[in-house]
């Protein structure tokens, strides 16, 4: 049985997994992240990067009427809720999906973004010297 949600194609490898959905609503992007892989809707791909980290999804949504959801495990939905606070994007659940809201920053369709929010900048330690022949060089 073939199932089509909206015009946008899932790729070959999720058709062939996913029960017969072969488009959905938004735009979409096959990912990989914390040995989990599928596609996903391209406005939230960077968050579901990381939110794999911490919880199992089964579906999410980038917008509907203005917030976004994610349906998660019952297992990891605390894990799930807590990670969606420390963004700020004020998390609800009802009805066994986890709405939150769509903020401007971070973006949540890129990863590096949710990192920074997450984490704060990245740093980076390096160690020069100065060699024999009397120029700096960057140590390995």
């Amino acid at each position: 049985m073939v199932n089509v949600l909206g015009p946008h194609p899932l790729c070959a490898e999720c058709v062939k997994t996913n029960g017969g959905l072969v488009a959905v609503s938004h735009p979409q992007v096959h990912i990989s992240a914390h040995g989990k892989q599928s596609c996903v809707d391209r406005g939230i791909a960077g968050l579901m990067v990381h939110l794999w980290e911490v919880c199992d999804t089964f579906s999410c949504c980038e917008d509907d009427g203005g917030v976004a959801y994610v349906v998660v495990s019952e297992e990891t939905r605390p894990a799930a809720v807590d990670f969606l606070t420390r963004l700020g994007l004020e998390p609800r659940i009802e009805g066994g999906f986890v709405w939150f809201r769509v903020p401007e920053y971070p973006r949540l369709d890129d990863a590096d973004d949710v990192a920074r929010a997450l984490y704060g900048p990245r740093q980076m330690l390096v160690t020069l010297r100065i060699d024999e022949n009397g120029e700096l060089q960057l140590e390995a």
